[in-house]
């Protein structure tokens, strides 16, 4: 289902609040705002809203075929939100299929092991492989149960003001399991790399785990944190939204429409525009002026935000340094996207004759790398080398799970990659073609039928991802996911909790606690705020 192109209404010249990017962030927090009776208005850069969660038919060759271009599920962290049954979006259209397993790792001779919601039931795959990987794998889950207490609710929480009723509970729950989370101070300081060589013993876990959650060069101190993923995929399982992820903001646009908002594509905005020392609207590229009552609420990157839109010298001196070292290319690395039109349905009989227990391998998040690769991989990178092979963090025949978004007899295949460099010695339109092709091949020895199946492809590096989304240096996370990076930290000291230090500004969106990744938390917070700052007269 393509992602809805809003009904041209007019601009409004006043307002009570702009939201700046029409991304599942932006309307999550307009459809808070405006559910408290405020006139909400979100203006967007492109033709259609849902930013990277956008469904839309992108190859001129295959039009009938549906791609989410950016991401590819909700994650279990916006089921534990609250925001689909608070905003009631099953009445807007949002329907959801569970996913589990949440990864299944590959192995060249047809063996595989699936990360399923129940530990116990990964360790028993892993019994195949190795006993002692077995018990490693319930020993980490268990360790990693009472501290995902902690987690969760610190994601639901103001990152300022995390103390409430659903964080003190998880604090007297953890505090009865002191021998699992003290396990687990290794897991806080050691590398990607070396946490997952001392574990285990077999490859296909340590590949999963790399696949899964590594964000920067693995063999670098404090990267094995990146693992926690695991204990979000242990708590609630990610969901499939039917008709791509571009069903979730068509949902929210319905529901912000239905509240009384307005969202307008095509309608970039210049500059934020200030009054005094208070920012009171935006300036369009069309030159019209939306001036906003009680605030400017921006999802964009905040690198764009502070640097760009805000005017110069409006952040102190001290301020300006930390927005302009917002970091997006400290890990050296972007993302590689593909998206593949089929004439026909791929198999993958071999590696399912192999687990002989009915799973259709296709419906899932795929990956085969080991950890070897990926390491190898992610050091060159840092280098500025073009992997290989390039690692795929993850494959899926979306169409398998909802056929909704090919045609009848037909399918898509969706692949992601987030190791491929940032700052390329070669630059990245003279190995577009070489890269594609290489990646293809590697996967058609999992997705059989792959290379004669193809009608179209699209293949997407990082200056695609900077251009289609406003996302510098293609960085789909906006601020790279360091462990210096969340929380109060992130985008910024001084600049993490949503309001920072200029009068009707905010920002939200995957720049803004807790993390990127479609849970909706950055604008249902970022709201949550918005309105205690109006309970307190500010």
């Amino acid at each position: 289902m393509e992602t809805e192109t809003p009904a041209v209404t007019p601009l409004p010249r006043e307002t009570d609040f702009v939201i700046v990017g029409a991304g599942h962030n932006g309307l999550t927090a307009g459809c808070y705002l405006a559910r408290e009776g405020h006139q909400v208005t979100v203006v967007e850069a492109s033709p259609t809203v849902g930013g990277m969660t956008s469904t839309n038919a992108t190859l001129p060759s295959a039009p009938g075929h549906f791609f989410n271009e950016g991401a590819i599920q909700l994650t279990g962290i916006f089921r534990l939100s609250g925001v689909a049954e608070e905003l009631e979006l099953h009445k807007y259209g949002l329907r959801q299929i569970s996913v589990d397993p949440a990864h299944v790792q590959l192995a060249p001779d047809g063996s595989s092991l699936a990360i399923w919601k129940d530990a116990s039931r990964t360790a028993d795959e892993l019994r195949r492989f190795s006993p002692k990987d077995a018990r490693a794998w319930l020993d980490l889950a268990n360790a990693l149960d009472p501290a995902m207490d902690l987690v969760v609710a610190y994601m639901k929480s103001h990152p300022l003001r995390p103390w409430n009723k659903e964080m003190g509970r998880a604090v007297a729950r953890a505090a009865r399991h002191p021998k699992q989370l003290w396990s687990l101070r290794h897991f806080a300081t050691a590398s990607h790399t070396e946490f997952l060589e001392e574990t285990f013993e077999s490859e296909l876990p340590k590949g999963a785990l790399a696949a899964m959650a590594a964000f920067s060069q693995m063999r670098l101190d404090m990267t094995a944190w990146a693992m926690i993923y695991l204990g979000v995929v242990q708590r609630v399982s990610n969901a499939m939204p039917i008709g791509g992820t571009g069903a979730l903001p068509a949902a929210l646009h319905r529901c912000l429409t239905a509240l009384g908002g307005t969202v307008h594509t095509n309608s970039r905005v210049s500059e934020l525009v200030m009054s005094g020392n208070r920012v009171t609207g935006v300036l369009l590229d069309s030159g019209q002026t939306i001036r906003a009552r009680k605030g400017v609420l921006t999802t964009c990157n905040p690198v764009v935000t502070l640097n760009e839109l805000l005017p110069e010298g409006v952040l102190d001196f001290k301020m300006s340094a930390r927005a302009r070292d917002i970091p997006i290319r400290k890990t050296h690395a972007t993302s590689l996207k593909i998206n593949v039109a089929l004439n026909g349905e791929v198999s993958m009989r071999r590696h399912e004759a192999w687990r002989n227990d009915g799973l259709d391998l296709r419906k899932y998040l795929i990956a085969w790398h080991t950890l070897e690769e990926q390491d190898a991989a992610w050091n060159a990178v840092v280098r500025g080398q073009w992997p290989d092979p390039v690692p795929v963090s993850c494959a899926i025949i979306p169409s398998a799970v909802d056929p909704t978004q090919a045609p009848a007899g037909s399918s898509n295949l969706w692949l992601w990659s987030g190791v491929i460099p940032v700052t390329p010695e070669v630059p990245w339109e003279d190995v577009r073609d070489k890269v594609g092709d290489a990646v293809l091949r590697d996967t058609a020895q999992y997705y059989e039928g792959l290379d004669s199946l193809e009608v179209d492809r699209a293949v997407l590096g990082g200056p695609d991802i900077e251009k289609r989304f406003n996302a510098p240096a293609g960085n789909v996370y906006h601020v790279d996911p360091l462990i210096t990076r969340f929380g109060p930290l992130k985008p910024a000291p001084g600049l993490g909790g949503y309001r920072i230090p200029v009068d009707g500004l905010y920002l939200s969106g995957a720049g803004t606690h807790p993390v990127g990744g479609v849970c909706a938390l950055p604008g249902k917070l970022a709201a949550q705020t918005v309105l205690r700052d109006l309970a307190k007269g500010h």
